[in-house]
């Protein structure tokens, strides 16, 4: 007899907001698809959603009369009351027009007043042409939603537009949209109570006062580690050099540069937590001296440029780690090296090592997709298959959880 799976949305209240796109008819399908999975739903449209679909098929759906105009209270200031007992809010489809209000605090309908007075996650599904989804205007708010850590974007598909033309920003389809704001919700309680720290990203050594060593790593298995983490109900810390990617939501984020800023970062934060995860690509080798003025060419640059291996923060980790602690690191490879990645779990004293092989381009450095294998001291290797990198967070945590349990510190 097979486990039964409890649904990400039993029991949690939703805030489906339609705006005016041709593709608000598939918001009704999505108001079902929430239903069906034991959400409560709230319908919010914008006047514009009116043009293209009537309210009271929400209502109908939900059970709850939809509500599309400004000053629409009940018992309460409702647009403050709603947002604010919400588990999370869908905004799909989400239009150009809508986005650009939300970026910019534009509060002259319910539905975006409702919205940026929220303090939950918002998980926004563009819907537009083409040339308006990929305009810079609208890429550039939709980029500076991204960064603030509350806001959530699922990418528009391509192929043919209402318009006739073929190109990017056909509503994303109902399953990614339903997946991706499940991930949003706290399905899980089971990091509650843990202090939990992680490094993402990869560190940037400067040689002189313009150039400098880094590498690929964009951050991005970090971040969703990070946030998959708090949607467990942990306390996160985020020590990150990435650059370019919003804040996880929920999650304490401290910008550091180089080795040196990471390493005593980590070193404090690690001191009061209870599981660490050291996801970071730190430099191998770092600058024996750093050049406070750019070298010239002809000042003979060659003869002046000396490296070193860098400190290993994995291990000073290691060395400074108390009893109960739970410690795991990073081994990007450049094939399916176990072995090696075993040699680094013994040499250490840490409790799991991620293998990951950054020599494929559909996984690894600066995809959102990633395939790993799991390295326990105690309980031996799991393959976890391909899968976006929050997936996979959340099967990377999975397996600590059960570590620690069998290790008898939870």
């Amino acid at each position: 007899m097979g486990i039964k799976t409890v649904s990400p949305f039993k029991d949690k209240k939703i805030m489906l907001c339609v705006t005016g796109s041709i593709a608000a008819y598939k918001a009704a399908g999505i108001c079902s698809r929430l239903l069906k999975e034991g959400a409560e739903v709230f319908p919010v449209l914008s006047p514009n959603a009116l043009y293209f679909i009537n309210p009271v098929t929400f209502s109908a759906l939900s059970g709850k009369r939809a509500i599309f105009e400004q000053f629409e209270n009940e018992d309460k200031i409702y647009h403050i009351s709603l947002s604010h007992s919400v588990d999370a809010i869908l905004i799909a489809p989400a239009t150009a027009n809508t986005i650009s209000k939300i970026a910019y605090g534009i509060c002259d309908n319910f539905l975006t007043t409702a919205v940026v007075s929220s303090t939950c996650p918002v998980l926004i599904a563009p819907a537009m042409n083409e040339s308006m989804y990929l305009n810079s205007l609208i890429q550039e708010n939709i980029k500076k939603l991204s960064c603030m850590g509350r806001y959530f974007f699922v990418e528009p598909e391509s192929g043919r537009l209402a318009c006739g033309e073929e190109g990017k920003g056909k509503l994303a389809n109902d399953e990614a949209i339903i997946s991706r704001l499940g991930e949003l919700l706290k399905l899980k309680n089971d990091l509650a109570g843990k202090k939990v720290v992680i490094s993402a990203g990869g560190t940037v050594e400067f040689i002189d006062s313009v150039r400098y060593i880094s590498n690929e790593s964009s951050g991005k298995m970090g971040f969703a580690l990070a946030e998959e983490a708090y949607f467990r109900g942990a306390e996160v810390k985020l020590v990150s050099s990435a650059k370019g990617i919003g804040a996880p939501y929920g999650v304490k984020f401290i910008a550091v540069r180089d080795t040196e800023e990471m390493k005593k970062t980590m070193l404090e934060a690690f001191k009061n937590s209870d599981i660490a995860i050291m996801a970071a690509a730190v430099s191998d080798i770092v600058p024996e001296k750093k050049y406070d003025y750019k070298l010239k060419k002809n000042d003979d640059i060659i003869s002046k440029l000396k490296f070193r291996e860098n400190i290993n923060i994995l291990q000073l980790l290691s060395e400074s780690r108390k009893k109960g602690q739970y410690l795991a690191g990073f081994a990007a490879e450049s094939s399916e090296n176990i072995e090696n990645a075993y040699s680094k779990l013994h040499e250490r004293n840490i409790d799991m090592i991620i293998m990951n092989n950054i020599s494929r381009k559909d996984i690894g450095f600066g995809s959102d997709f990633n395939e790993i294998s799991v390295i326990k001291k105690y309980g031996g290797v799991v393959k976890i298959d391909k899968d976006t990198k929050r997936k996979i967070a959340g099967r990377i945590w999975d397996e600590i959880i059960k570590s620690i349990h069998d290790l008898g510190n939870f």
